[in-house]
């Protein structure tokens, strides 16, 4: 027989649940779950063998404060579980990231000043690295589509919610490798990744690599060395790399796929060729902001985004936009941008 507990988190004021778990992929992918209806985020996770389904809605808002409800669910569920719950919880949901900087320079950006007002800057993720990381190889050099499919395969070898079997759990590195190549390949359809999903798992088992360890090691050293460590991993790449930073609270490194250079190209360079070192030139002036600025210039166009704005209070202040809304292009980014573009509004 299952038990509930019920506890409550506290977010800051500019905190919104819809915004945070909607900016970011993750929600779509097991053992995550977004419901629109009920405004309600789930996530499957595990203590031990024992799988717990934590529903998290927003109770109470206020100028300074959220209050979040998450209930868990699950057999065998003590007391002792519900600090290491709430703890986890905001991890998944960001709600310890300071982004009191990253919010004040939306206000005076011409696209991003809609952020702050619809609490949205933080990127969901899974509490464990491993995981964020095996989905991260899984959505490299494949459409969004195919990357959530094969994750969902994937999180099926994880145990399953009491009497609910489409509920699981994220599988652990042992699981994965038990499954082995066959089922990577032949029932997940991960192809070529399948090489190194089962050499992080491996490696992660033997002690060769600790994924864990990213959380404590991005609190202690600079974003460089760190995105070495990350680079080291088998089947990262430069831009899955940035994707990751990002997760581990380090903007300061861009993400630099084909669908950056699509957006730059569309939104800064009216639809001429972007190169890389252009991108780099536009966003060099936000500093250690600069690839979250990047994401949710790129997030706003989509239709979740675009809801969430037209249902945001109108009444919440917005400062004006200042003389230049984003920092100029330097070099040859410049000269193009002067070209083929207004620049920066004034």
């Amino acid at each position: 027989m299952t038990q509930l507990r019920t506890l409550t988190l506290e977010a800051p004021g500019s905190f919104s649940l819809a915004a945070t778990v909607l900016s970011h992929g993750w929600h779509e992918c097991a053992p995550m779950s977004w419901s629109q209806g009920g405004a309600c985020f789930q996530v499957m996770t595990r203590a031990g063998d024992e799988v717990r389904r934590i529903s998290v809605s927003e109770r109470e808002r206020s100028r300074d404060r959220v209050l979040l409800r998450a209930d868990v669910e699950g057999r065998n569920l003590s007391r002792e579980e519900v600090p290491g719950v709430r703890d986890d919880l905001r991890v998944v949901l960001g709600l310890d990231q300071d982004l009191a900087e990253f919010h004040e320079l939306c206000r005076s950006h011409p696209a991003l000043h809609v952020v702050p007002r619809i609490g949205a800057g933080r990127l969901l993720r899974a509490r464990a690295m491993s995981e964020n990381v095996l989905k991260a190889v899984c959505a490299t050099n494949v459409n969004w589509t195919q990357a959530v499919k094969m994750i969902n395969r994937i999180a099926q070898l994880g145990p399953v919610f009491p009497h609910f079997r489409s509920l699981n759990a994220w599988p652990r590195c042992r699981e994965i490798l038990r499954a082995g190549r066959d089922y990577l390949v032949g029932v997940a359809r991960i192809g070529y990744r399948a090489d190194s999903i089962l050499r992080l798992c491996t490696e992660q088992l033997s002690g060769e690599c600790d994924l864990e360890a990213l959380d404590d090691l991005a609190r202690t050293i600079p974003t460089e060395p760190l995105r070495k460590r990350i680079l080291a991993l088998r089947g990262v790449g430069p831009a899955t790399s940035g994707f990751l930073l990002s997760m581990l609270g380090h903007h300061d490194h861009l993400s630099i796929d084909s669908a950056t250079l699509a957006h730059v190209s569309r939104t800064h360079l009216s639809g001429h060729r972007a190169s890389r070192a252009a991108v780099e030139d536009i966003y060099a002036g936000y500093g250690r902001w600069k690839n979250l600025v990047y994401w949710f210039e790129n997030w706003i166009t989509w239709d979740t985004a675009r809801q969430l704005i037209e249902n945001a209070p109108t009444s919440a202040t917005r400062t004006k936009p200042a003389s230049r809304t984003r920092p100029a292009p330097r070099g040859k980014a410049a000269r193009r941008v002067s070209r083929s573009s207004p620049g920066p509004r004034r």
